[in-house]
Parts: structure tokens; sequence; C-alpha cells
């Protein structure tokens, strides 16, 4: 047991960049060139997501998931000019990946219209054990790569322009309306990335997040002075949510909090191997996303099961940390900064929050 606990710390902890020695720093490279390209530049056409998860089946894991998109954007734009340099630095690290593959399907086709390219390979060599052998699943031309210890899978598709004369319709279906909307020079592309690691195999969840354990490990953290802490009660039909609102008004002393918030979770998961849990993007900082920063299933003390959630969230140009219980589906109301309870549709609101944030009540 201790060995397996300090193996954990070791894991997290060990090393700063990477993280975890385990990911490739190839593929970390590539996440961390969409990072800069998404919240240093703002790009809208790019969605990622990073994933550190603790499961009964698969153990301690890391996990990413990407998509870059173009969709009705002129052949000129600096959107597609953008695009492309990213589908080429994409491809780049794939094809040098897949010179040190365990296994590797690549396969692409390219009919004028039409662009397909499909990855899908495994960078470690798979566990003879049912748990983590190498699968690799096929779908007509496609492949994915599944199981295993450390895979990657790409996906792109995307539909070009082609002129009025390449199409073959008949006289009766050539409108002077599906002429001009052929001629437009548009584009629709899309492409998938994901990423998957096995940190840890020894490490499988065998019990729920301890919460309490947990809020306590956290109490010094979210009591400092300089953060207001608000009861919270969100109710709909499906769910029934209780918990703390605490709200950091100092942009200095918000990103200590939460940095020392991170910290203390990380040596948390550390120091108990065994608790299933789900953490959002382990590796960065991320106060803008609507993803709960930690969650987990967690028992009450009457017996029963509920969800736990933990959100840091910049909003109203004020930093918030949320944590919350949930029995049922979680449901965060509209202008939940300033509502104190929320009993579907109507909201009691926290009049000091109001003046604070300069909002008024709920608006229909």
């Amino acid at each position: 047991m201790r060995f397996v606990r300090l193996f954990i710390v070791i894991v997290l902890f060990g090393c700063s960049s990477p993280l975890w020695p385990q990911i490739n720093p190839q593929v970390e490279n590539l996440l961390n060139v969409f990072y800069t390209l998404k919240y240093a530049y703002g790009n809208k056409d790019i969605t990622l997501t990073e994933n550190m998860y603790n499961s009964t089946y698969d153990g301690l894991c890391f996990e990413a998931h990407i998509t870059f998109s173009l969709i009705d954007q002129s052949w000129e734009t600096s959107n597609a000019a953008g695009h492309h340099q990213v589908l080429r630095r994409v491809r780049q690290t794939l094809d040098d990946l897949s010179q040190s593959a365990e296994t590797i399907h690549k396969w692409e086709t390219h009919t004028g219209k039409y662009d397909t390219i499909n990855y899908a390979m495994f960078l470690k060599p798979g566990s003879k054990t049912t748990d983590y052998q190498n699968y690799m699943i096929y779908d007509g031309d496609k492949h994915w790569a599944s199981g295993g210890l450390e895979s990657v899978n790409m996906e792109y598709t995307a539909i070009h322009p082609e002129p009025v004369e390449m199409i073959h319709l008949e006289p009766v279906e050539m409108t002077h309306h599906s002429i001009e909307e052929l001629n437009q020079p548009t584009r629709l592309a899309r492409g998938t990335l994901t990423y998957k690691c096995v940190l840890d195999t020894l490490a499988k969840a065998t019990r729920s997040f301890n919460a309490t354990a947990y809020c306590e490990a956290i109490k010094n953290i979210v009591t400092q002075k300089g953060i207001s802490m608000r009861k919270v009660h969100y109710k709909q039909d499906a769910g029934d949510t209780y918990g703390i609102h605490y709200i950091i008004r100092s942009q200095e002393n918000a990103l200590k909090i939460l940095d020392e918030l991170r910290q203390t979770t990380k040596g948390y998961i550390a120091s108990h191997p065994y608790e299933s849990f789900n953490m959002f993007n382990p590796r960065q900082n991320d106060y803008i996303s609507t993803y709960p920063f930690l969650s987990g299933s967690t028992m009450t003390e009457n017996g029963t099961q509920e969800t736990f959630s933990v959100y840091a969230i910049f909003s109203k140009e004020y930093y918030h940390i949320l944590v919350l219980y949930t029995d049922g589906v979680l449901d965060i109301p509209t202008d939940w900064e300033i509502i104190k309870e929320y009993d579907n549709g109507k909201a009691t609101y926290y009049d000091k929050d109001i003046k604070f944030m300069n909002l008024t009540k709920k608006e229909d």
C-alpha cells in the first residue's frame, strides 16, 4: 500500500515538465500548441478538454480530446489559413509518432471534393491482461485504437467547393438558387484528435470519493481572508443541489488561492489512490470553463450516493469556487453568481452580491 501511494505521488509531482513522465513529450507539445491557439488568440474553432481520472476499469488515466473545425469560411480567410497550419502540425506530429508506435494504421483518400484522413496507433506495447490489450476497431475504411496503455486517434474530413460543371444534376434541378450556392467559396472541415495514457494500472478505484475528507483538506484555502462565503441551493425537477459558493474579488488574491486549490487537490488525489474522481484540465489553469474542476460520486451520512463537484470559474469580473453536492441531475441556473436559492424557476438573490457585481435581478 505504501509503495503504491508513493509511486502515485511521484507520478503527479516528480516532474514538472511534463507533469507525468508517461505522457509522450511530442503529444504534450502538440497539446500545448492547441492551448496557445485557443487561449492566447481566442480561436473559437478549437475545443480542447483534458481529464485525469481514476476508474475501476482502467486505473489512473490522462485523456485529451481536441476538435478543430472550419465551417462556411472563405478560402482566403485567415481562419482557413490557420486551420491548414493546425492540420499540418497535427499530421507532422502523428507521422513522427508513427515511427516508433507499437501498432499504426493510417488511411486517407482525396477525391477532389472530399478529403478523409484517419490515424489510429498504439504508442506502448499492449499488456497481455484482458484490461489493457490493444484492440483495433474497424469501421469500414476507418480504424480506432481502443484499450491498451497509450493510444492516439485522429479523424479528419473536409468538403471542398466544386465547380458547377462537375456536378451532375438533371436539368430540371439546376435552379438559379442551386447554381448560386455551388459557386460560393465555402469549405466544411472538421478534425478530432484523442489521446489516452494509463498512468498507473495499480491505482484502480475501489471506493467513492471522500468529499468530507477532501473539504477538510481544502478548508484552510477557502477560509482565507478576502473570500466571501455563501450557502446555495439549486432545485430542479430532476435534481437537488446544495453547497457553498466562495467569491474572491481580488484578482491577485484569487490566482494565488486557485493555484493553492489545484495543488492541494492533486495532493489529496495522490494520497487517496483508490478513490474514483475526475479532474478537468490537470495540466493547465482554466477558470472560464463550464466543466467541473473536480467531480466524483460520494456517499452521504445516510449511505446514499450523491455527485460531488467543484467549479473554479471567472465570471462577472470575479473569481468563484462552487462546492456542490447533487442528488440527481446537476442544473446550475442562469445568474448563479448572485443566487442564494433556486426552486424550479423561482430565484432568491443575495442583495450584497448584486451590489458588488453590478447586476440586477434575473431578467425574463
